[in-house]
């Protein structure tokens, strides 16, 4: 089991290991265990982040990481259910949501808190720590509790949007605080940083670095209100040619509501600014431990977001702007690069498991796949498309799809379909499921998405 920081303060828990360093001393000597050398593990995972801002400006420290030898990019990654909740939950699985119970924002409680990432590295001996967003909800109605496999516990509670970057209610290893006043990237930050410095040098750490940005109301801090120096470009698209019921339904964006939505992209791209910063504190604190060489460093998002592409505003949706949504991986002694493989957060769990030499549970059986032996310059993994899925809500009906790297077959609850041709339509602005030309294409695309390795056929029923 990892280390347990449960109701101690960082004074007491360094006092406390003191104490237990002069009883070590006097006893009797045995002889020196070999030094732990498993990567430690950091995964930074932001709220709502368009794809095309990942890397970006908005992200200057990471991008120019992104030069150095260790880092691979995997620009075609996807959110297999892009809402926050059942992303989370398969970035802590491997699963599905079909497979979590965790299909909306309101299923979080369902999760099983027993088989998690975090468990299975903290029973490996990991210290593990959560600092930022866990699920939507949480504590549920279960009290401040800290689940099963956190040693360090510091869980920003989303409860209004009006506290999503100031004023903010947290859980600090179960006890239920307020944070007032200071930005919330910022103190999530020193939180994480302070957790690198002080975690026993004994054993590898895991930590998941969760901030709000850049998630609606899109708050930069006050000193990059403005920072950017290329605004972003909005284009209302044209309408999609036999587009879904649900996007017919939904007003054009016009000039001033394009105009806004310009605004809100900038501000969301400078509130980045911020999470760039903290990487960068949290990074300088593993080197000033001297462990970069030996510390594994995800970057994603929980789904990305659509600032007025398909007429939507929002999450959800089965198109690019919600589903696509960059991993970018740093594994020392790696050539690194960019790998256009098609992935999926549903792989991030496996890949980890497997990077660390951690045994996924008997048992336990994951849907993603792991991706190190592509990071680590070996075969890339067969994979012929990505599953996408979502339940649906009052706006937008329940889907599923299978991007593949040229197609994307979308189908609603109701029996609708949309094809696009990526190669030819990369804005999926011409629907051709209809085309007699695409008849073989729909039925190969029904053939992956039936395949073990994407999902079970009952889904779509």
């Amino acid at each position: 089991m990892g280390v347990r920081f449960a109701g101690l303060s960082r004074a007491t828990w360094g006092a406390g290991l003191s104490v237990v360093a002069l009883v070590a001393a006097s006893a009797i000597p045995s002889p020196a265990s070999p030094p732990d050398r498993r990567p430690n593990v950091i995964v930074v995972v932001t709220d709502d982040q368009s794809f095309d801002t990942l890397p970006s400006d908005a992200m200057p420290w990471l991008t120019e990481r992104l030069r150095e030898p260790g880092w691979t990019s995997f620009p075609k990654a996807f959110a297999s259910t892009p809402i926050c909740c059942p992303a989370r939950v398969t970035l802590l699985t491997g699963r599905y949501s079909f497979h979590t119970g965790v299909r909306t924002n309101l299923d979080g409680a369902a999760l099983d808190e027993t088989e998690t990432l975090a468990v299975w590295l903290d029973d490996a001996g990991y210290t593990t720590a959560l600092v930022g967003k866990y699920l939507n909800r949480y504590p549920y109605d279960r009290g401040p509790y800290v689940p099963r496999g956190w040693d360090r516990w510091y869980a920003k509670r989303n409860i209004e949007l009006a506290t999503t970057y100031r004023d903010f209610p947290v859980v600090d290893q179960g006890v239920p605080k307020t944070v007032l006043g200071a930005y919330a990237t910022d103190v999530l930050a020193a939180q994480a940083a302070a957790f690198v410095r002080a975690a026993p040098t004994g054993n590898p750490f895991f930590l998941l670095f969760a901030p709000s940005a850049p998630h609606q109301p899109w708050t930069p801090a006050a000193r990059h209100v403005g920072a950017l120096a290329t605004p972003a470009v909005l284009q209302r698209p044209i309408d999609v040619d036999r587009a879904p019921h649900w996007v017919r339904a939904l007003p054009p964006i016009d000039a001033v509501q394009a105009e806004r939505l310009a605004v809100a992209r900038d501000l969301a791209r400078e509130s980045l600014l911020a999470v760039d910063e903290a990487l960068e504190e949290i990074v300088n604190e593993v080197e000033a431990r001297g462990q970069l060489e030996r510390t594994i460093i995800l970057v994603l998002t929980d789904n990305g977001f659509s600032f007025g592409e398909h007429r939507w505003v929002g999450k959800g949706c089965p198109y690019e702007a919600c589903v696509r949504t960059p991993i970018l991986v740093h594994v020392p002694n790696t050539i690194g690069g960019v790998d256009e493989t098609l992935v999926s957060n549903v792989d991030v769990a496996p890949t980890i498991a497997e990077l660390t030499g951690t045994a996924i549970p008997v048992g336990f059986a994951t849907d993603g796949i792991s991706l190190a032996d592509a990071i680590r310059g070996g075969e890339q993994p067969a994979r012929d498309g990505v599953l996408l899925t979502y339940a649906g809500d009052e706006s937008v009906p329940g889907w599923w799809a299978v991007r593949t790297q040229r197609w994307k077959l979308i189908t609603y609850t109701d029996g609708f379909r949309e094809l696009y041709d990526l190669a030819r339509d990369p804005a999926e602005l011409r629907n051709v499921a209809d085309d007699p030309a695409h008849i073989d294409v729909v039925a190969r695309l029904v053939g992956l998405y039936e395949a073990p390795s994407l999902g079970p056929s009952t889904e779509r029923r």
